[in-house]
């Protein structure tokens, strides 16, 4: 409440009153107190400030008002927690022990809270009778047992503690609630391990639960070793197994006795029957000297044969049926040899079971008889059957109990009552029928039954022009639900008015349930029928009252939010429609990850502590007429910014240093719900910069993503740190200081963290300790006096009125009054006098330097005028202020005729203010600044003008030396381009002597041998140019590989040009073989009419037919013409004999272009005689042949193509890709023979042969 005291006029104030709140130095809504709300209206009775406190513990108020003035801070208040509230309280395993042995005591602690999180103390009422409920169950839902569970009360820790005894082993969940809440930390997680073995509550179980074995099967049981709580205990204990025969109690001998573990804590025990009779079975343990449960087992063997492969079920009772209905079948034991097996009716067993529901339909067994040669049940009238062949005994006295009688066919009767799957099995004694594989069937449900069946879920009231739903449920004879029936069920209306009401069809639900709709235009009071396939449902009819839409309530979701360590309180209603006024919250649900409270209409929402992101509850609302409806509230519980958990009080820095020198500050420590989000951190000072010390940034992990970034913002530098929680708080741990420029004395670092939600600041002041700077002294290195004036005027500031002479840095920030900032301040000229008028203050401490005297002496005489005195003297020292020692540099005179006279003015700061040379023990030395003055009369060289001068000399001097290499450069360009030219000039008068003498020498010949010389040029080793001259001195034949040519030096018109060519042997000279491969090509073997070869057609030519590289073609007379054909030529590089073909590419060392030249007259004319036609090939100069390419330069040989052009018209064009037989064939075909290195091979026949 706020009182107000005097006369209080609101509308004199310019503001209204409105204070702030602050509880524990946050303002406002906070951890500690929410929903702050004030009233200042206009009575000043009801002046008031609320607020719901949140927080235990004691707490102090401040309210201000900076318009009013007011701030209180005497109020304080003390919060005690309230009543328990199960769903936030706490529950734990004590002392963290979550393993147990079965039979023994296990521990909880749960710490109590209220509904704001709050510890609740053993001081609080009524705890110790507070009902918590316990339950346990296993992983996959089923119930566990437990013992005696009691509540010990409160422990010294401040806990209450619950004990109970665990009994049943395995992982297992516990789950403790209390009003119906779950408390936090549940489901809590433990295991039980079964105790010791107790041999009494261990069972025996059967795989087929009969006391009838077969004689000569096994007989099998499963030993279940318990514990007193019927755990299964592992492990293989040693068990005694005895077979006792009944009458005579001997004990029959087991010689296959055998154990095995076939589980954990299940033992497998086996043994062959192989005496008929009645027995009893002991099974103990000799060292506990006790028998497992429910011995001795009393069981019967008997004689029989039966095959569980061979025998027969069969019938109809193994079909799908209906529930309710009769089903039977029939069972035919046979033996291994497919005869029938007798046995008696006690050993057959049948069992019909629906694990769906855990239910066994009981069957009926009876032995079947023989009626005209036909099997049939003893109850059964016999119609016509099939005859089956089988052995039995045959009822002939029927006074005989069949029980006492064997069979081997039966009759079995059952009558499933649920619907649902079933399985089958059949057994014979212990041997199960079909291999021990059930039999399965679907039994479907039986007729509607009408009075079972009828509408189940509908609302009595409903709102016109909506769609209704009414659900109508179709139940059999045996409560079966009955489906598929949707297009029988139908819904009626028994009202007069029916044009305002609709019903639609129903819709299977597949659970035996069924929903129609139906909607009505009306108000009004409408009678409902709902029937089945025309027969109607009781109740019917049943009422439905119309009402409009506003009759009803309906309800708006909401969605609030609220931060994390904050509550909220709402009012849920505010959004919701109802009817009236008055309105009850019927219900709502406990929300996940918080707790609600309920005043009235509204609810206050408080989230768990350390809980942010979403959560939910639902509420349901009822009004004056008993409508409900329900909706949900969607709270957003945002994470608060990083908060400061350690903050140093006051940081240390030295003035001028980075502080620390070593590391970084410590103390500095955040908290952030998410571990795992990226935060921010932002430092800034008024004064400094703030940085990372690099030291410590070489010790963050690998998988860290902290990042920095530094930016100015105005006149600060901020530095901003991005990251998750554990890398900010370790990067904050080498943060930095470094102060601006000269300061000194307290800095605040201005540290704010932000995440996605809001941002949250703090400021942390720091001290920089000062360091004596030197002084400073700001005079020109020379002063240009008046010549005709023996009294000068040294310094002025005409131009900069704020200009000083001297300074010290320590000046700016000194805390204390600048008039105790003193130095010692002296002047001296070399020549000549100084005078100047001092404050009267300074007598004590003015000392002279007399023009007869080198030693300072103290002030004898003076003579003080308006509290001044002048001084005259060669040096002048005293002890001032800088503004002191500036106004007396500003009246300083000098006296004196000389043209050059050198004034030192010196500064000692005294170790003012300040440490000095080292801070760490507080030590200070005086700093000592001297300055020179040279006096002149004549003004010197400009400084300006003597700059300008020496640059245009050293720019001169580059220009000189820069035309010299430039002029040199161009020699020696010519001198190199004069001798290439001069050697040029020789060569070409070298070749053309040579080719004026080649001229005269084939003219020469032509005219005597009538022989024609060919020659070409080539700049390519693969393209050749050969002229023909006696035809046409002009012509040029070119021959080449690849695409077009390329030509550097083209075919001359002259005939003197020549080719250059070398032999394949790399010499110049004859090789030592050539070998030609004939009609190589598909194509010239047609040109020629020639069939193509099977085998390679291999001839030779004289290494005298080599044509070098730039040699003349002859014509031999008297012929006129010759065939050219270009070829690929192979050179061998390696001795080669016997080459196998996968191999023979290792030998080839390169490749050539190649003219196979040919005298076709001669040819034919030998080949008519039968002679060889080495005559045509074998002429000097017809095997011209080009440089040789290595074999690394043709990657493909196989795939090269090859031309020929006389004159520029294409003559002749093919490619290696069409030849016949491939090198590597050739190779080895035919080097049987021995080749040596450097022979060549002709490859082979072109696509065509042309004449010149």
């Amino acid at each position: 409440m706020v009182k107000v005291i005097g006369n209080l006029d609101p509308a004199k104030f310019k503001h209204p009153f409105n204070p702030n709140i602050s509880v524990n130095d946050k303002m406002g809504n906070s951890s500690y107190i929410s929903g702050v709300s004030s009233n200042f209206g206009g009575n000043f009775e009801d002046w008031r400030i609320s607020f719901v406190p949140i927080m235990t513990g004691l707490f102090n108020v401040l309210i201000t008002d900076d318009h009013f003035n007011v701030f209180d801070s005497s109020l304080h208040f003390q919060v005690t927690p309230g009543n328990i509230y199960p769903s936030a309280s706490v529950v734990s395993w004590k002392n963290g022990v979550s393993e147990f042995v079965a039979g023994t005591k296990a521990s909880l602690m749960i710490l109590p809270k209220d509904a704001f999180g709050n510890n609740i103390s053993s001081a609080s009422e009524g705890l110790n009778s507070y009902n918590f409920t316990l339950s346990i169950c296993t992983f996959n839902g089923s119930i566990a047992t437990m013992l005696n569970f009691t509540n010990k009360g409160w422990d010294i820790s401040g806990y209450l503690v619950a004990e109970f005894i665990v009994t049943t082993a395995g992982s297992l969940l516990l789950n403790i609630k209390g009003d119906n809440q779950t408390l936090r930390g549940c489901p809590l997680m433990f295991i039980v391990n079964p105790g010791s073995l107790d041999v009494s509550k261990c069972l025996l179980q059967w795989e087929v639960e009969t006391k009838y074995f077969q004689i000569f099967s096994p007989m099998e049981g499963f030993i279940h070793q318990h514990d007193q709580y019927g755990d299964l205990v592992p492990g293989l204990y040693e068990f005694d197994v005895e077979v006792i025969e009944n009458g005579t109690n001997l004990i029959i001998p087991v010689t296959d006795m055998q154990f095995r573990q076939v589980g954990l804590g299940i033992q497998l025990f086996s043994f062959s029957l192989t005496e008929p009779g009645d027995f009893k079975l002991m099974i103990y343990h000799k060292e506990q000297n006790n028998s497992i449960s429910n011995m001795p087992f009393h069981f019967t063997v008997y004689i029989g044969y039966c095959d569980g492969m061979n025998s027969i079920v069969n019938g109809s009772g193994l079909n799908d049926s209906v529930a309710g209905e009769s089903a039977r079948f029939s069972v035919f034991l046979k033996d291994a040899y497919l005869y029938p097996s007798l046995v008696e009716l006690d050993s057959m067993q049948v069992q019909v079971v629906n694990e769906f529901y855990s239910y066994h339909a009981q069957a009926s067994i009876r032995p079947m008889k023989m009626v005209n040669g036909t099997l049939c049940g003893t109850n059964l009238n016999c119609g016509a059957l099939n005859d089956v062949e089988l052995a039995f005994n045959p009822l002939t006295n029927t006074n005989l109990d069949p029980r006492s009688m064997r069979f081997s066919a039966f009759d079995v009767n059952y009558i499933p009552e649920r619907s649902g799957i079933y399985e089958i099995r059949v057994f014979c004694g212990n041997i199960p029928l079909n291999g021990g594989h059930p039999f399965g069937k679907a039994v479907t449900a039986g007729k509607v039954n009408i009075s079972l069946s009828g509408p189940v879920k509908f609302s009595p009231k409903v709102p016109k022009l909506t769609k209704n739903e009414i659900t109508v449920q179709l139940m059999d004879s045996y409560s079966n639900p009955v489906i598929l029936q949707q297009s029988k069920v139908k819904l009626e209306i028994g009202s007069v008015n029916r044009s305002g009401f609709s019903i639609s069809t129903f819709i299977d639900n597949k659970d035996g349930t069924y929903t129609g709709s139906y909607l009505a235009k009306d108000v009004g009071t409408y009678e409902l029928c709902a029937s089945f396939d025309g027969m109607r449902f009781m109740p019917c009819p049943f009422g439905v009252n119309v009402y409009t839409i506003e009759y009803f309530p309906r309800v708006q979701n909401d969605s609030v939010w609220v931060w994390e360590d904050d509550s909220i309180a709402f009012d849920a209603l505010e959004n919701d429609y109802f009817a009236g006024h008055n309105i009850t919250i019927l219900e709502y649900s406990e929300p996940g990850h918080g707790s609600t409270l309920q005043y009235g209409h509204l609810l206050r929402y408080t989230p768990f502590k350390g809980f942010y992101g979403r959560d939910f509850f639902s509420y349901t609302i009822c009004d004056v007429n008993g409508n409900i409806a329900s909706g949900g509230v969607d709270i957003s519980v945002l994470s608060i910014p990083p908060q400061f958990v350690s903050v140093p009080s006051q940081l240390l820095a030295t003035e001028d240093f980075i502080s620390p020198r070593f590391g970084g500050f410590s103390g500095l420590e955040i908290i952030y719900s998410d571990s795992t989000e990226n935060i921010s951190i932002t430092f800034s000072a008024q004064s400094g910069i703030i940085f990372l010390s690099p030291m410590l940034m070489q010790f963050w992990l690998p998988t860290w993503s902290i990042s920095s970034m530094s930016k100015e913002v105005g006149k600060t530098t901020e530095l901003t740190l991005t990251g998750c929680l554990e890398e900010i708080n370790f990067a904050i741990q080498s943060l930095q200081y470094f102060g601006n420029e000269n300061f000194y004395g307290t800095d605040t670092i201005q540290v704010s963290t932000m995440n996605k939600n809001g941002k949250n600041g703090l400021d942390i002041p720091i001290l920089v300790e000062p360091i004596n700077d030197p002084p400073l002294i700001n005079l020109p290195p020379f002063v240009i006096m008046d010549q005709g004036s023996e009294e000068v005027s040294i310094f002025t500031r005409d131009k900069n009125k704020s200009a000083v002479f001297v300074g010290d840095p320590d000046l700016l920030h000194y805390p204390g009054n600048a008039s105790r900032f003193l130095v010692m301040f002296s002047m001296e000229v070399s020549s000549g006098f100084l005078s100047t008028k001092l404050p009267a203050n300074l007598i004590s401490t003015t000392e002279l330097k007399l023009k007869t005297s080198y030693q300072w002496q103290p002030l004898q005489t003076f003579v003080t005028i308006s509290e001044h005195f002048m001084v005259k003297a060669k040096g002048i020292r005293f002890r001032a202020t800088l503004e002191d020692c500036n106004s007396v540099l500003e009246q300083l005179l000098y006296h004196g005729d000389e043209h050059r006279a050198i004034l030192i003015v010196t500064v000692n700061d005294m170790g003012n203010y300040g440490c000095y040379p080292d801070c760490t023990e507080m030590m200070s030395m005086p700093h000592f600044v001297e300055a020179s003055v040279s006096l002149m009369r004549e003004r010197p060289l400009s400084s300006l003008f003597a700059h300008a001068f020496g640059s245009v000399i050293i720019i001169e001097f580059i220009l000189v030396l820069s035309l010299g290499v430039i002029l040199l450069f161009f020699i020696c360009k010519c001198a190199f381009v004069l001798i290439n030219e001069k050697r040029r000039q020789a060569s070409q008068d070298f070749e053309l002597s040579n080719v004026q003498n080649s001229q005269e020498g084939t003219l020469t010949k032509d005219l005597s041998d009538k022989m024609t010389r060919v020659r070409g040029c080539c700049s390519n080793p693969f393209m050749s140019n050969l002229q023909l001259s006696k035809f046409n001195p002009r012509s040029c034949l070119q021959l080449g590989i690849g695409g077009s040519p390329k030509l550097t030096n083209t075919c001359s018109k002259s005939s003197s040009d020549q080719l250059e060519m070398t032999s394949p042997s790399g010499e110049h000279g004859d090789g030592s073989k050539i070998i030609a491969v004939g009609r190589n090509y598909a194509a010239h073997a047609k040109e020629l009419g020639n069939a193509v070869p099977k085998e390679p057609v291999l001839f030779m030519k004289p290494t005298s037919s080599y044509l070098e590289n730039g040699g003349a073609i002859e014509v031999p007379h008297p012929l006129e013409s010759l065939d050219h054909e270009v070829e690929l030529a192979v050179v061998i590089s390696k001795r080669a004999r016997d080459v196998p073909e996968a191999t023979a590419m290792d030998y080839v060392g390169g490749y050539a272009l190649a003219l196979d030249m040919t005298a076709r007259e001669t040819q034919a004319t030998a080949k008519s005689a039968g002679l060889p036609w080495t005559v045509a090939k074998g002429q000097d100069t017809f095997t011209p042949i080009s440089a040789v390419l290595p074999r690394s330069a043709v990657p493909d040989p196989h795939d090269i193509e090859l031309w020929l052009k006389v004159d520029g018209e294409l003559r002749q064009k093919g490619s290696t890709r069409d030849m016949i037989f491939k090198i590597p064939y050739l190779i080895s075909h035919k080097f049987y023979h021995d080749s040596s290195p450097g022979r060549c091979y002709f490859n082979w026949d072109s696509k065509r042969s042309w004449s010149c």
